[in-house]
C-alpha cells in the first residue's frame, strides 16, 4: 500500500511540474508569437496613399518600417500588418533618399541629402534615438550591414568622377574608417574581411572572379572563378555562375569552409551588357530562397512574358512554385517566412501559405 501511495504522489507531482512548465512556456511567449500562433491575416488598405512614399522592409514577423512625405517632412512609421496599429518614430528634412534597416532589425540607417554633392548618413534605434551620424561629400554612395555584427557597416562614397572611398563604419565607436579596396561595391565575408568581384578593367566582362580580402592585413584570396552575382549571408554565400555557351546560370550556396551547400540552374534574360539577376529575398531562419524565375528565354529589354516567384530549400536542393504568374518586382519576406512585402514601393503583401495577394497601400475609395 505504502508503494501504491507514493507512486500516486509522483505522478501528482510529476503532472504539478509539467503544468507549470507548460504555464511558464506561456508567459514567456512574445505578442508577436501569439498573433503567429493566431494565424491572423494580412490586413488590406492599411497604409495611407497619401504622403506615401515607400515601406522600407520588416522590423518583426508583423511590424513594417514605413516612410510618408508630411509637409516636406519624411517621416517615419511602425506599421503592424495583422492589426493595422501605427506608430511614429522619426523623421528628417526634405532630403530622403533611401533607409535599410539591420540585420538584428534593431537599427535604422537612414540616407538624406541635405545639399548637393553631400550625404548624411543616420542611425537610429527602435525608439527613435539617433546612434550614429555623419555627413560625407559623395555624388552617390552604396552602403552593405555586417550580417555578423550588428554594429558594422560598409560604405562607398563615389565622387562625380566616379572614383571612389570605402568606409568601415563602427557603430559601436562612432568611427568612419577608410580601407583600401580594389572595387567600389563590397560585401562583409566575416567581422574581419570583405568580399567584391574583381573586374577586368581593360576589356569589358559579364563575370569575374569573386575575391576575399581581409581588412587587418589586406590578405586575398579567390573564392568563386567566375561569378556574375554574390550576396553573404549569416550562414551561407550565394554565388551566381554562368553557364557553358550562355547556357543555364548556376546558383550555388557555399559554406564559410569553402564546400558548396546546394546549387540549382536557372535561365536569366540577357541585357545589352550583362545578364537581369531576378529580385529576391533569403529566409535565414529556414534556409529558403525566395526568388523570382522568367517564364520565358530572351532578352530582358524586349521580353513582354510574366515571371514565375519560387522557393528553394538550400540545404536540401527541393524547389516549390509559389506563383506562376507574376510581374518582376521587388520582394522582402519577413524573419519568419510566412510573409513578404511586394511591389515597386514593397506596397502589397503576400501570404506564401496561402499564396495570395494583397494591397496594403489604401486604393482610392476602399474603406480604411
Amino acid at each position: 500500500m505504502k508503494m501504491k501511495k507514493m507512486s500516486v504522489i509522483m505522478v501528482i507531482a510529476m503532472c504539478f511540474l509539467w503544468l507549470s512548465a507548460c504555464q511558464s512556456d506561456e508567459l514567456k511567449s512574445s505578442p508577436s508569437e501569439k498573433v503567429k500562433a493566431e494565424k491572423k491575416e494580412l490586413k488590406a488598405n492599411i497604409l495611407p496613399s497619401d504622403g506615401f512614399i515607400e515601406n522600407v522592409g520588416w522590423l518583426s514577423n508583423s511590424e513594417i518600417l514605413t516612410v510618408r512625405n508630411e509637409e516636406g517632412v519624411a517621416s517615419f512609421y511602425v506599421y503592424n500588418v495583422y492589426d493595422g496599429s501605427s506608430k511614429k518614430m522619426y523623421e528628417v528634412e526634405p532630403s530622403y533618399v533611401s533607409a535599410s534597416i539591420s540585420p538584428d532589425k534593431k537599427k535604422i540607417l537612414i540616407h538624406s541629402s541635405p545639399v548637393s554633392y553631400s550625404a548624411q548618413l543616420t542611425v537610429i534605434d527602435r525608439a527613435g534615438k539617433v546612434q550614429f551620424q555623419e555627413d560625407v561629400p559623395s555624388y552617390d554612395l552604396t552602403y552593405s550591414w555586417n550580417p555578423f555584427n550588428d554594429d558594422a557597416l560598409l560604405m562607398t562614397s563615389f565622387s562625380e568622377d566616379w572614383s571612389f572611398q570605402v568606409f568601415d563604419i563602427d557603430l559601436k565607436n562612432g568611427s568612419m574608417d577608410p580601407i583600401e579596396v580594389a572595387q567600389p561595391f563590397v560585401q562583409w565575408q566575416s567581422e574581419s574581411s570583405v568580399l567584391y568581384q574583381d573586374w577586368n578593367t581593360e576589356a569589358v566582362s559579364v563575370s569575374a572572379p569573386l575575391i576575399s580580402q581581409n581588412i587587418l592585413d589586406d590578405e586575398k584570396k579567390m573564392i568563386v572563378g567566375d561569378s556574375v552575382h554574390f550576396n553573404q549571408f549569416h550562414d551561407a554565400l550565394l554565388s551566381i555562375s554562368p553557364g557553358q555557351e550562355e547556357g543555364p546560370f548556376t546558383y550555388q550556396f557555399i559554406h564559410s569552409n569553402g564546400k558548396i551547400r546546394s546549387e540549382f540552374t536557372v535561365e536569366l534574360l540577357s541585357r545589352y551588357s550583362d545578364w537581369l539577376i531576378p529580385f529576391y529575398d533569403m529566409i535565414e531562419k529556414d534556409d529558403r530562397l525566395i526568388t523570382f524565375v522568367a517564364n520565358e528565354k530572351g532578352s530582358f529589354d524586349t521580353y513582354s512574358g510574366t515571371f514565375s516567384l519560387k522557393e528553394w530549400d538550400t540545404v536540401s536542393g527541393k524547389e516549390k512554385i509559389l506563383f506562376e504568374d507574376l510581374p518582376l518586382e521587388p520582394i522582402q519576406c519577413s524573419p519568419d517566412g510566412e510573409s513578404c512585402l511586394y511591389g515597386n514601393q514593397l506596397e502589397k503583401g503576400i501570404n506564401l501559405k496561402k499564396s495570395s495577394i494583397i494591397q496594403l497601400l489604401k486604393q482610392e475609395g476602399a474603406d480604411m
